[in-house]
């Protein structure tokens, strides 16, 4: 069969990595599939010549609700096998983690377009992609409340992974050569997903043999400023600069407005007539958002936080005029506030909701939070626009890792009418008590319990298990190459590789187009395969057996 790189270039477009949804606070998120295959039943779709066999199954597994009480039943949790490259009992399998999203858009993964397909079809192993629990069409409950999301938690999530690899019997399987005490099972996950990695090492040891973590969140940060510190160091100096000045003149204009209809004028010079004061905010700093999925493959002139930047410089559409770029000292916080404001109106805001639930290209009801009559409020469905599940685990876990101002210590780059309060309090909005069950938050739960469970940038005594990073990733500050870290950065060894892609955003190396964008990502990449190569490798050494397709 052939290759999926020979037939990319006609089916689909490059991935980028953008997040596949329009939240109103960001979410540690992998890239999606670009292609309109979503929920299509064939799922080479795009992904491999037309007419042709497609090596990618789907099926569904039979996992706990609630692990520590199986007698609660259990649910089918969907997953894709790619076995295109197999070479039988005993081959390696990738285990694709599974990300905070529905999966079909996932799939992708199990081909050589990803980090994971790759590493499969090079060891001639199988690729696997697995759905979220409460997401998809893999949740236990179609009516998503505080009362039925008790089981959507970080341990619930972790023992699904070790309860699908060591009982799921997939369709190729002979003789237990699937399981993992007869084949290497390699866990690889980027952002959230990277960090389940790092915390399957620590809490549920010795079922996964090897470890591939990307921009792994190891270390929640409850009030997480810190998420704008790369950015602006990805930031031309004027444009940084100007930022903060132009919001410290919207906070003063803000401020001084005489009554509510003066203030709404303001916002309506933004397109943004109507919001509450944080809905504003998230709107006004959405350019600075947008980094987050940046690619190697992305241009200048297709990166949302560049356009904004042109155009508080006056140098609009990449300077199409050809007038003279300011230096770093910028334009000063009018003209830069004006030039932010005509970017929000005129670029950025018609159709951001158009995706969501709204037809109308010109509506901004998808950043309204506060109205709790929203769909972004009343769809509990497990496939709902907003990502409920993930606000619940913001609020229940509690992940927190709210992304809002911190004077006095903050980067100046938020604006200060946009608090952690604001954001904490969207956890009693979404979610109210139902028959006596409420969120983790709400019940004195902390950020801190799951640092202390988890051992975050402290826990360095892994086996097998790899990290990356990107230096321009607003979550590094999370990650073991946090320069926040007590003792600094983890420096990497060979027990414990750790590398990060310079000037990289998130999530670099899960997808190949961006891995071969970039010389610095291709060395780390290769890097990064020899050594999940040679930890494959060791597994049958250590059993004193061939490795299946290595003749």
């Amino acid at each position: 069969m052939p290759s999926v790189f020979s037939v990319l270039a006609s089916s689909m477009t490059v991935a980028t990595l953008a997040s596949a949804h329009n939240f109103r606070r960001s979410e540690p998120q992998m890239p999606a599939q670009p292609a309109s295959a979503a929920y299509n039943s064939n799922f080479c779709w795009g992904l491999y010549p037309v007419g042709g066999p497609c090596p990618i199954k789907n099926g569904t597994f039979d996992q706990y609700i609630d692990h520590s009480n199986p007698s609660l039943g259990t649910f089918k949790q969907r997953y894709w096998v790619n076995d295109e490259h197999y070479a039988g009992p005993g081959a390696p399998i990738i285990l694709h983690g599974p990300n905070e999203s529905a999966a079909d858009r996932g799939i992708w993964y199990s081909t050589n377009m990803t980090a994971d397909g790759y590493l499969a079809q090079e060891v001639k192993g199988a690729a696997i992609v697995i759905e979220h629990r409460y997401y998809g069409d893999s949740s236990p409950y179609n009516n998503l409340n505080s009362e039925t999301l008790q089981y959507l938690t970080l341990d619930q999530s972790l023992r699904d992974l070790v309860n699908f690899a060591k009982n799921v019997k997939l369709h190729f399987a002979k003789d237990n050569g699937t399981h993992p005490d007869n084949a290497p099972w390699v866990y690889s996950g980027g952002s959230y997903p990277g960090a389940l990695a790092t915390w399957l090492q620590k809490l549920y040891p010795g079922t996964f043999w090897a470890y591939h973590a990307t921009s792994a969140v190891v270390q929640p940060i409850a009030e997480y400023w810190q998420y704008y510190t790369p950015i602006e160091a990805a930031m031309p100096k004027n444009c940084s600069t100007d930022f903060k000045a132009a919001m410290r003149l919207l906070e003063t204009k803000l401020k001084n407005a005489p009554n509510d209809k003066a203030k709404n004028d303001i916002k309506a010079k933004f397109g943004l007539a109507g919001l509450e004061d944080d809905d504003f905010g998230w709107a006004v700093i959405d350019g600075l958002q947008k980094w987050q999925g940046h690619a190697f493959t992305n241009t200048y002139a297709t990166t949302p936080l560049y356009q904004m930047c042109d155009y508080m410089e006056g140098v609009p559409n990449n300077n199409a005029a050809g007038g003279p770029v300011p230096g770093e000292e910028g334009v000063g916080a009018c003209k830069a506030l004006k030039g932010l404001a005509t970017w929000l109106k005129k670029v950025q805001m018609p159709g951001s909701c158009k995706n969501q639930y709204w037809s109308d290209p010109n509506s901004i009801a998808c950043w309204d939070l506060h109205n709790t009559s929203s769909p972004l409020f009343t769809d509990r469905t497990p496939r709902n626009k907003w990502n409920t599940q993930w606000q619940w685990f913001s609020c229940n876990e509690p992940f927190q890792q709210w992304q809002a101002s911190a004077p006095g210590v903050d980067t100046g780059l938020i604006p200060s009418f946009l608090t952690m309060k604001d954001l904490r309090d969207q956890c009693d909005r979404f979610f109210p008590d139902v028959n006596g069950k409420t969120f983790g938050l709400k019940n004195g739960r902390t950020t801190e319990d799951i640092v202390k469970l988890t051992g975050g940038w402290d826990y360095i005594n892994t086996t097998r298990l790899v990290y990356v990073n990107g230096e321009y990733d607003p979550w590094i500050q999370e990650t073991v190459s946090s320069p926040r870290r007590p003792g600094g950065p983890l420096q990497s060894t060979p027990e414990v590789p750790v590398y990060v892609v310079p000037k990289a955003a998130h999530c670099p190396d899960m997808v190949m187009a961006n891995i071969w964008a970039n010389e610095a990502n291709t060395e780390i990449f290769h890097k990064v395969f020899k050594t999940l190569t040679t930890w494959i490798g060791e597994f049958y050494t250590e059993k004193g057996i061939a490795q299946p397709g290595s003749s």
